[in-house]
């Protein structure tokens, strides 16, 4: 058995398949939790450990032993800037540091998102890791905010940066949610005519182990995405194609009416204390006019890493 490695958002969606490809390639996971977990993971090399994320004391704690870090935890849905700079900036910030204090850590991976870069005004010119980001929501701000908080990690930290666009997979919660309103036939198009770019979790998985064992991705930022861009439209269809069942009747929602959404699903979080399933920083990204496509040139080339077509991706979804 081979040394340990921490995950951060290991409980999620991307973090449990992350898990299971750290685990066969014989290392043992340390998952951080922000609550304190009711009971360990059957698999004995697999723990669940709790940390404070604004306290480095409690981040070092939680890296003893560890050689290596993959940092998934954000915050996607937030009330303000203030929720999501907490989570994407302040505690990328506090595990650099700690990680700056922990010699026997050697490698760092983030996770970052399509969103730290932001749009592409025309589908003929997806962004490129060269780009000046231009980030256009809170979201996208602070986790270009977490980016520049890995930079700080010392020498001798192997730190990589991980740009994906919309992340897709089985029970992956964002899409279980489309598939609703798929199966019953409606459902409102927030984006338009925009163009998307997609990656497979399987896809994104494999790309963040190559960036954790391959010494040449050591100080750089990539986009990992499939080559083709999709419409909205054909994303849908697709999907109701792989679901088996008729494509939804999709009017386009004016930005009145997404925003009077918007205030209307944060109220009924604010009250039930859970995440809205919209909000305006996500109308503001909706929105746009723009696409929401980047090239993964720059890693394929360096990795020849092939990528799942999004309507093959969907049949393995569903």
């Amino acid at each position: 058995m081979k040394n340990t490695l921490l995950i951060t958002g290991g409980n999620g969606f991307i973090g449990r398949a992350l898990t299971d490809k750290l685990l066969q390639e014989g290392f043992n996971v340390r998952i951080l939790t922000r609550r304190k977990p009711k009971q360990q993971p059957a698999n004995p090399s697999v723990t669940l450990l709790q940390a404070d994320y604004s306290d480095v004391e409690s981040l070092k704690n939680a890296l003893q032993g560890c050689v290596g870090v993959f940092h998934l935890a954000a915050a996607i849905f937030g009330f303000s800037r203030a929720d999501f700079e907490k989570a994407n900036v302040t505690a990328t910030r506090n595990l650099a540091e700690a990680v700056n204090q922990m010699p026997d850590i050697k490698t760092f991976v983030h996770v970052s998102s399509l969103a730290a870069s932001g749009f592409a005004p025309d589908k003929e010119h997806p962004r490129t890791e060269d780009m000046t980001p231009q980030p256009v929501s809170d979201y996208g701000i602070t986790k270009w905010g977490g980016e520049q908080a890995v930079h700080t990690l010392r020498p001798g930290v192997k730190w990589t940066i991980i740009r994906p666009p919309i992340v897709y997979g089985k029970n992956d919660s964002g899409v279980s949610k489309i598939a609703l309103w798929v199966r019953r036939g409606l459902m409102v198009n927030t984006s338009g005519n925009g163009y998307f770019s997609f990656v497979h979790v399987d896809d994104l998985v494999q790309a963040l182990w190559l960036a954790f064992s391959r010494p040449d991705t050591d100080r750089q930022t990539f986009f990992v995405t499939e080559d083709q861009i999709y419409s909205w439209d054909y994303f849908i269809t697709e999907m109701a194609r792989a679901m088996n069942c008729h494509k939804p009747f999709m009017p386009q929602a004016p930005k009145w009416l997404l925003r009077g959404a918007a205030w209307l699903y944060e109220a009924a979080a604010r009250i039930s204390g859970s995440q809205p399933a919209l909000n305006y920083d996500k109308v503001t990204e909706a929105t746009i006019s723009g696409h929401w496509i980047c090239s993964g040139k720059k890693w394929q080339k360096l990795t020849g890493q092939k990528f799942t077509p999004l309507t093959e991706g969907l049949k393995k979804s569903f």
